[in-house]
């Protein structure tokens, strides 16, 4: 059980340092959320990916900036396990690629 905790530690550590390139590129992109200077627009937990965004514009640019990346990395999204969730008015159709 301690040798599995351990194994289990090391690969999310890996993992997380295999995709830094991803989230630092997505925070000096300029795009994305902030809290004071703390950079809020990517949240990161295992393997899943929150986007966070004042328009949708600029979210679709973080989304294009995420497969850019992944292309990188030789990692894929799942589009089918992919949500996006719009809070305020709508002005138009939102379409997020």
């Amino acid at each position: 059980m301690w040798c599995e905790t351990r194994r289990c530690a090391a690969v999310a550590v890996l993992f997380a340092v295999y995709v830094n390139s991803l989230i630092e590129t997505l925070c000096q992109s300029g795009y994305g959320c902030y809290v004071g200077s703390l950079f809020v627009g990517c949240v990161m937990y295992a393997d899943d990916l929150l986007l966070v965004s004042a328009s949708i514009h600029k979210l679709q640019l973080m989304v294009d900036i995420c497969c850019s990346e992944a292309d990188k990395l030789d990692m894929k999204f799942n589009a089918s396990k992919s949500q996006a969730i719009r809070i305020g008015r709508s002005r138009r159709t939102m379409s997020v690629t």
